[in-house]
């Protein structure tokens, strides 16, 4: 288990790909310092998908928070190893978004796992979907982009356009959390069991109407 208390787990099924991707050249990134308060008053978040509604980035960052990774929404939150350690800290002196690193952290619970970045993708995973959409590195957008493809192939129609209005349900967690293993199922349990962790729907709502608020107060002012 994770410091977070968190063991991101994926689906093995195979997904035709949901919508067309346009790839374009390795997104630019900036290095931040390590030491970042897990505060979302710190800063204002940084937001790399200008295409999507609010509700669904509100949702994003939403499954960063409950995935332990969320770092104030700054960038050290997409080099996060399994276990809290940063990908630049296990490798000094790479580049910590050319890849993802497919580096397994051992646990003495036994509970062992390669899963990194913001939504602690597992290697297979990123691979398949980084692949069907023409990805070749592991910035922060690349990692957003990839995290939007499982969710819109884990939605509804109608819970999709649940999130694209602004409103979150417990339905919606319910048919993320086969992807996300911090995200409640209806019983308000991880999809995989086994004692894992998982954020309350209470928690989850209240962090996700916090970003949505945020991000309609950014577009307002803007």
């Amino acid at each position: 288990m994770s410091i977070f208390g968190t063991v991101t787990l994926t689906s093995t099924s195979l997904f035709a790909p949901a919508f067309s991707f346009s790839p374009s050249p390795a997104a630019p990134h900036h290095s931040q310092p390590v030491a970042v308060a897990n505060n979302a008053a710190a800063s204002l978040p940084t937001r790399h998908l200008h295409d999507i509604s609010n509700g669904m980035e509100a949702l994003l960052r939403t499954i960063r928070f409950a995935e332990g990774t969320w770092r104030g929404g700054t960038e050290a939150g997409y080099q996060v190893l399994y276990g809290g350690r940063l990908i630049s800290e296990q490798f000094p002196g790479s580049d910590p978004f050319s890849k993802h690193p497919e580096f397994v952290v051992v646990k003495h619970s036994g509970l062992d796992s390669e899963a990194a970045g913001a939504y602690q993708f597992m290697g297979t995973t990123w691979n398949r979907v980084a692949g069907w959409l023409g990805i070749e590195d592991f910035s922060p957008l690349r990692q957003d982009q990839v995290a939007r493809w499982l969710i819109l192939n884990r939605l509804s129609s109608g819970e999709e356009a649940n999130i694209n209005r602004g409103v979150l349900t417990r339905e919606a967690l319910h048919q993320l959390a086969p992807e996300w293993a911090s995200l409640p199922t209806r019983s308000g349990r991880s999809y995989y069991g086994y004692g894992q962790s998982v954020k309350s729907w209470d928690q989850l709502k209240t962090f996700y109407d916090e970003q949505l608020e945020l991000l309609n107060r950014i577009e307002t002012e803007a």
